[in-house]
């Protein structure tokens, strides 16, 4: 059985206990708020444009594949987990036909260890940056220092390194699905084999689908510009936030 399949079950189901619990334990911590949402509940515009950017990410992940592709046994339906959770690249290769998995190759290819090494590195990289700030936090409220941003660990490597974290491990998940997807048993299974370089594409664009339009969220819509606003706001007159920002990149870590 090929491990790009059996290993994406436990690689998605790790993300959503591991962010949200660190989630749940930092907004409880801070009097059940979050100060990133606070324009955004007292804007029912806001608010409403929010809303319809989770539902499109809920249909681009989770409805499309299902509709493109044919459909497959109940069974595998429930194995699949069918929520946003695990996204498109896993509900496509879900939707292939069971049977065609036994004639994938044993061998474990370049996509399966490019995959496998983003997301165990995105995924480390965003639980090693949430915890930092979860500790820096914790030294801030026992008077262990008086610093109004962090600095420190990964934060001096990147402004934001745990959506970066969060970036690279969706796009670990989308390469391990992106392998079997346009290998010639995907394409058989999609009903794509006679599309030749365009089914490759679509197969291509339904498993990176999911690590762009996170991308896009974290850049435009709810990651990055309510940090960099909200920062912006307090301490944009300050000249160490100002030489912080200008001596560490905005994503990608500097070396």
């Amino acid at each position: 059985m090929k491990i790009s399949w059996l290993s994406l079950y436990p690689v998605t189901d790790l993300v959503l206990p591991t962010v949200g619990t660190y989630l749940f334990s930092r907004i409880t911590s801070d009097n059940g708020t979050d100060s990133r949402f606070e324009d955004i509940r007292a804007s029912p515009p806001k608010f409403l444009g929010a809303f319809f950017a989770q539902a499109t990410w809920v249909s681009l992940c989770v409805r499309i594949p299902l509709s493109l592709s044919p459909p497959p046994p109940p069974t595998q339906l429930l194995n699949a987990d069918c929520s946003f959770k695990q996204l498109m690249p896993v509900l496509a290769l879900n939707s292939l036909p069971t049977s065609l998995f036994s004639t994938l190759p044993a061998a474990i290819t370049i996509t399966d260890i490019l995959g496998l090494l983003l997301y165990v590195g995105g995924l480390s990289f965003e639980v090693t940056a949430d915890r930092q700030k979860d500790k820096w936090v914790q030294e801030k409220k026992s008077k262990k220092h008086n610093e109004e941003f962090l600095t420190r660990g990964l934060w001096s490597k990147s402004r934001h390194p745990n959506y970066f974290g969060e970036v690279t491990l969706w796009t670990g998940i989308a390469t391990l699905a992106g392998g079997v997807l346009m290998s010639n048993v995907g394409q058989v299974g999609m009903g794509l084999a006679a599309s030749g370089v365009l089914g490759k594409i679509a197969a291509l664009g339904m498993a990176g689908v999911s690590p762009a339009f996170v991308t896009l969220l974290l850049f435009k819509v709810s990651g990055i510009p309510l940090s960099e606003g909200k920062y912006d706001k307090r301490y944009g007159g300050r000249k160490d936030y100002q030489e912080w920002k200008k001596n560490t990149p905005m994503f990608f870590p500097k070396l």
